[in-house]
């Protein structure tokens, strides 16, 4: 099968909302009309009961009950609004797949973008953007179930069985893999290109020329996910960093060293969202 075939099954391809799609326009731009685009995002009822509850929930802390989408603009800002519309938006795009356990694609999506805004608060780089990029780094792996749903299942049962290497398992029998289909599919949305590029290099950070504080976050994100699974131990964690992405970041690893223990209890509050 080549790239071209996955996009060319438009019957099966993820859509997302237009105001959605207006809101990843935004990461581009500087003059956004906040009030038009809260007024667009009212009028989808689904998105706006999902910005609502979520904007209510106690990982937000707000001082009173959220009524409307422009009262979460106020007391939350903006930014964090539009990440809560993308991220509901991108989660429901994709259709349930027999025998993909969806839930777990995107708590596993979730960590990744929750530690990637982790990450960005000591890098000094937008959290929202960081945290957008971790939910959608994968979603190339999410497109294959639905196209090739036999062979995804294959290697999943190889990955599960110890072969790591998904990228090689699924060029090696489908002649293409998450990265490159996620990247297409981070295209067609228009995502910006530094989003498109960090997708591209995310287990790979050192190749892109110029670097990327983006593309190094997500790696170091993907990293930390991966790893604590398998350590309790904060020190083991630090260690498991590549120094080329942390000196990339200009992170200082004693630092962060000491400061990984919050990593154990930090939770992005936006768990509903795999429903």
């Amino acid at each position: 099968m080549k790239l071209e075939e996955v996009f060319e099954q438009t019957h099966k391809l993820p859509t997302i909302p237009k105001v959605v799609q207006e809101l990843i326009d935004s990461f581009s731009k500087d003059d956004i009309d906040i009030e038009t685009i809260a007024k667009k995002i009212s009028l989808d009822q689904v998105i706006t009961a999902k910005v609502l509850r979520l904007a209510n929930s106690a990982h937000f802390g707000a001082s009173r009950q959220i009524a409307s989408v422009n009262e979460a603009v106020v007391v939350l800002g903006f930014n964090t609004v539009r990440t809560l519309v993308v991220a509901s938006g991108v989660t429901g795009a994709f259709i349930t797949t027999p025998g993909f356990d969806r839930k777990r694609f995107w708590k596993h999506s979730l960590r990744v973008a929750t530690l990637a805004k982790w990450l960005s608060k000591h890098a000094k780089y937008n959290g929202e953007i960081a945290f957008t990029t971790g939910m959608i780094h994968s979603i190339g792996e999410m497109l294959i179930h639905i196209v090739a749903p036999e062979l995804a299942a294959k290697i999943d049962q190889y990955v599960e069985n110890g072969a790591a290497d998904r990228v090689a398992l699924e060029t090696n029998n489908i002649g293409f893999d998450y990265v490159m289909v996620g990247e297409e599919l981070a295209r067609r949305w228009n995502f910006p290109i530094e989003i498109q590029m960090a997708v591209k290099y995310q287990n790979i950070p050192n190749d892109q020329q110029p670097s990327s504080k983006l593309s190094h976050l997500l790696h170091l994100a993907l990293l930390l996910t991966q790893n604590e699974k398998n350590s309790a131990d904060v020190q083991k964690l630090a260690a498991s960093l590549p120094a080329l992405s942390l000196d990339a970041l200009a992170l200082d690893i004693e630092t962060l060293n000491a400061q990984l223990i919050e990593i154990k209890d930090l939770t992005c509050g936006m768990e509903e969202m795999m429903g």
